[in-house]
C-alpha cells in the first residue's frame, strides 16, 4: 500500500509552550507508524511527558521485528504503550516539578493492506471514505461518557465547562485503558490529530479540506491554519496519510 503523509504542530496562539509531540515513520518492514500525543500537567510536565511517549513508541518501532498478524500487531502496541505509560507514570513520580504529568496519545498502524488505530485520552483519528467522513476513535473523557450515557446533548457537551477533563490517558495511574482496533482498509485518507483541531474546527470544515485537490502538506497547513483562524487557543497538531491511489489527487 503506498502511501504519502506529512505532519506537523503549531504552539497556538496563547499557549507559553507546545506540550504536543507526533511522530510520522515507516520501518524497515515498510509498516508506516503515526503518533500524535497531546501533554497534560503544568509547567514544563505535559510536554516532557508526550516527547517521552512519542520518543519511546519511535524507538521501539524502528527496533521492531516484522509483525505477521493482527494479533501480533496488537500485542505489540499493548506493550509498547504500557511501557510508555510506566516510564511517564515512574517519571512524575520521582520529580516533584512533573509531579501528575500525563498525555493522551492517539494513532494509526499500517502494514501491508492492514490499519489499526489506538487511543487513550481525547486526540482523535477521522477516516475520510468515498462518501462519509468518521470519527474513528472515542474520546476518554467526562463528557464523553455523560453523551455516551444519554445525559448531555452534543450541544451541551460542545460548552461543557468539564470538557477538556480526561477519564483515562498516558502516564497518570499505573494502569491504563488503551483502545486498539483494525479498521477496513476502505479509507481515502487518515486524520490523527490533537484537540486544538477538533475541539475548535467545525467537522464540516475539517472534511472541506481533507476532501480538496491539496497536497499533504499543504492540507496539513490549512487545517492548522484553521485552528489559528478559530482563536489559537491551544497546541495543535495534525497529520495526515492518503493513499497514494485512492486519494482525490
Amino acid at each position: 500500500m503506498m502511501m504519502k503523509y506529512y505532519g506537523a504542530s503549531h504552539q497556538g496562539l496563547r499557549r507559553k509552550n507546545n506540550q504536543d509531540s507526533l511522530c510520522i515513520m515507516e520501518n524497515a518492514h515498510h509498516a508506516l507508524l503515526a503518533v500524535v500525543c497531546d501533554g497534560i500537567g503544568g509547567g514544563n510536565a505535559g510536554d516532557v511527558a508526550s516527547k517521552m511517549a512519542v520518543d519511546h513508541m519511535k524507538e521501539a518501532f524502528l527496533s521492531c521485528k516484522e509483525l505477521k498478524n493482527d494479533q501480533d500487531v496488537k500485542r505489540w502496541l499493548e506493550k509498547v504503550i504500557q511501557e510508555a505509560n510506566d516510564m511517564v507514570f515512574t517519571q512524575s513520580t520521582r520529580d516533584e516539578k512533573l509531579k501528575g504529568m500525563g498525555t493522551t496519545i492517539v494513532g494509526v498502524l499500517t502494514q501491508e493492506d492492514n490499519t489499526y488505530i489506538f487511543n487513550a485520552g481525547d486526540s482523535r483519528t477521522y477516516g475520510l471514505y468515498q462518501d462519509d467522513f468518521l470519527c474513528l476513535t472515542e474520546d476518554h473523557s467526562y463528557v464523553a461518557d455523560l453523551l455516551k450515557r444519554g445525559e448531555v446533548s452534543e450541544e451541551e457537551a460542545a460548552k461543557h465547562p468539564n470538557r477538556n477533563v480526561l477519564i483515562n490517558a498516558l502516564g497518570i495511574w499505573n494502569s491504563m485503558r488503551i483502545d486498539i482496533n483494525k479498521i477496513k482498509n476502505d479509507w481515502c485518507a487518515l486524520l490523527v490529530c490533537s484537540d486544538g483541531l477538533h475541539g475548535y474546527v467545525p467537522e464540516h470544515n475539517i472534511q472541506y479540506v481533507l476532501q480538496s485537490n491539496r497536497n499533504v502538506k499543504d492540507k496539513v497547513d490549512a487545517l492548522i491554519k484553521l485552528s489559528l483562524d478559530a482563536g489559537g487557543y491551544d497546541n495543535v497538531s495534525v497529520i495526515v496519510i492518503e493513499k497514494e491511489d485512492g486519494g482525490n489527487e
